[in-house]
């Protein structure tokens, strides 16, 4: 027995046989070539972090060592690493920075972003070996920090 196509399948047949002709003509057609090109990346850049102590009393000329409480903020949008603290008691009219003296602390700690690191040392007031009632007493000293 015979079989007969009927028009709309050989229209559907030819229409499937056109696709995949294409299709495999897509695959296949394309270009081999080589490039070249370039782009920019950009590395952060270390910010800075925010130093500052508590409020120290009882300095005296010769005095006892006074421990400072210390903390190192992290502001920034990446982790800080900090090796060492150090800090230096300013001049304050005659009250001088040489008679004074603040331990560096050893810290070699990373300070994640947003978070702040608690930690301490030591100050101290030297004897000068001249009269420095005059030109410190009462008064208030700033302690500069610093970290690297």
């Amino acid at each position: 027995m015979k079989k007969h196509f009927s028009k709309k399948r050989v229209v559907l047949a030819a229409i499937v046989v056109v696709a995949l002709a294409i299709a495999s003509g897509v695959a296949y057609a394309y270009f081999t070539a080589t490039g070249a090109g370039s782009g920019s990346a950009t590395v952060g850049s270390s910010a800075g972090l925010t130093i500052t102590s508590d409020p120290v009393s009882g300095l005296y000329p010769a005095g006892v060592d006074l421990t400072v409480a210390v903390h190192v903020a992290n502001g920034t949008g990446s982790n800080e690493y900090v090796n060492q603290l150090s800090g230096t008691v300013a001049t304050n009219g005659g009250c001088l920075t040489a008679w004074f003296q603040v331990d560096t602390k050893s810290v070699t700690a990373t300070v994640n972003h947003g978070a702040t690191l608690d930690t301490s040392t030591k100050v101290r007031m030297l004897d000068s070996g001249t009269d420095q009632t005059a030109a410190c007493a009462g008064k208030t000293m700033t302690i500069n920090w610093s970290s690297n």
